[in-house]
């Protein structure tokens, strides 16, 4: 073999090897893509659409349950404590929020944020419900009060 088709031969062989390595790392990036798309839809798939549909309508029914009975406007912290505990299964754990905002001339002003029931845990499912409500005197609207419910299981 001649010394100018000894350097071509030498000079491919480098040339391939790169190849292959250029190959190798495409191939292990497609993997690793692969398996986190896999990991992913099925930590989706883990949770139910019906759970968060039925922590939802419970949040509601606990809601009306406590608007109805006056103890939200009222905002008596053992009577809602004890209700939360009388309304909900003992699985589920909830943290009641009520934002009062109070009519004025030009509109409502949020006066008072109050907070009842147990504390959000971290690194939970989180579901949530709202129901808003009116304060009257005499026929009028005194205030408007929001309550935003969080509901998780223990």
């Amino acid at each position: 073999m001649n010394k100018g088709n000894r350097a071509f031969v030498e000079a491919s062989v480098g040339k391939a090897g790169f190849i292959y390595t250029i190959d190798a790392t495409l191939a292990l990036f497609l993997l690793l893509l692969a398996s986190a798309t896999v990991v992913f839809l099925s930590a989706q798939a883990e949770e139910s659409p019906y759970v968060r549909l039925q922590m939802v309508r419970v949040g509601k029914d606990s809601l009306a349950i406590l608007d109805r009975s006056g103890a939200l406007s009222g905002g008596d912290a053992a009577l809602i404590g004890r209700m939360l505990n009388e309304t909900l299964p003992e699985s589920l754990g909830a943290n009641v929020k009520v934002y009062t905002y109070y009519k004025e001339a030009d509109g409502f002003r949020l006066v008072s944020i109050r907070e009842y029931g147990l504390e959000v845990p971290a690194n939970t499912a989180i579901y949530g419900a709202r129901r808003d409500f009116v304060s009257m005197k005499n026929g009028r609207i005194t205030n408007y009060s929001v309550a935003r419910m969080s509901i998780w299981q223990r």
